[in-house]
């Protein structure tokens, strides 16, 4: 996971991407990275006799984009002024492009849409995670709820590498916000509890070595990997989950667990690629 790119946050001009941007804006400034506020416009063309023009409903939609990014990025540095903020009007499809801004970003921000998690967004946000050559955060903002400053980062393992390298991203997350990490992990009823118990402590333990004074803890839930998640995840910070590793951009999918998360976490998502 590289720590040296932009932080990208798309927003869309809906409600929630006030919420969005306020996170991304955060997050931001505690990685001390450059932001790119994005906006992705739809980019229909007509042809004619002489050739193939844009659409005039598209060039009026791309200067509404470019004037919204524009009083976002004067606004957010006037609050900030340390922070390099930028803009980027992109055309075409939002997942190709978004892709493509991931390939030089260390993390690219996504709203999560409706409260369930099932607008448009949040469809695009799994999409998204799925193809996104960085890690992407899918944030569900809810401005009645503030964020319990005890609240912890959690993060799921199974052994597999994928979850293992989501722990580590979870460990720095919790360590750059100085929250508890809480390491979860679902026990099947066919699992064999001392050997789960083992290998979830094991995980725990090499965190905390890591990371030295990261208050590290182990929670076993016996109960599906999703449904174990969504709940570890009332009430936290951040809930962080890996994905296998990278495929090619036709065919590839967001694994089950991710996808449900996603769909039901009330909290933001992280969603990191295992390496490879």
């Amino acid at each position: 996971m590289r720590t040296d790119g932009p932080v990208v946050i798309a927003v869309d001009g809906a409600v929630h991407s006030a919420g969005t941007l306020a996170w991304g804006v955060a997050e931001a400034v505690r990685r001390r990275a450059p932001v790119v506020l994005t906006q992705v416009v739809d980019n229909p063309w007509t042809s004619t006799f002489w050739g193939t023009y844009p659409v005039i409903d598209t060039l009026d939609a791309e200067l509404a984009a470019k004037a919204h990014l524009a009083r976002l990025r004067n606004r957010e540095a006037a609050r900030h002024p340390g922070l390099d903020i930028s803009t980027d009007v992109r055309h075409g499809s939002t997942v190709p492009e978004l892709r493509e801004l991931s390939t030089d970003a260390q993390l690219v921000v996504v709203g999560a849409g409706q409260p369930n998690g099932r607008g448009r967004t949040g469809v695009l946000g799994g999409h998204l995670a799925a193809h996104a050559r960085c890690p992407v955060a899918v944030v569900r903002h809810h401005p009645d709820s503030p964020t319990s400053p005890q609240a912890p980062i959690v993060v799921g393992v199974d052994g597999s590498p994928a979850s293992l390298e989501a722990a580590r991203v979870a460990a720095r997350e919790a360590w750059m916000r100085g929250r508890a990490l809480v390491v979860g992990h679902a026990m099947s009823p066919a699992a064999q509890p001392d050997r789960t118990h083992q290998a979830a402590a094991s995980v725990r333990h090499s965190l905390a070595e890591e990371n030295p004074g990261l208050d590290v803890r182990l929670t076993l839930v016996d109960d599906d990997p999703a449904n174990a998640l969504v709940g570890l995840g009332r009430g936290a910070a951040l809930l962080v989950v890996g994905t296998r590793g990278l495929g090619s951009f036709r065919g590839m999918l967001l694994g089950s667990v991710s996808t449900e998360v996603l769909r039901s976490a009330s909290c933001p998502v992280l969603v990191v690629h295992g390496q490879g």
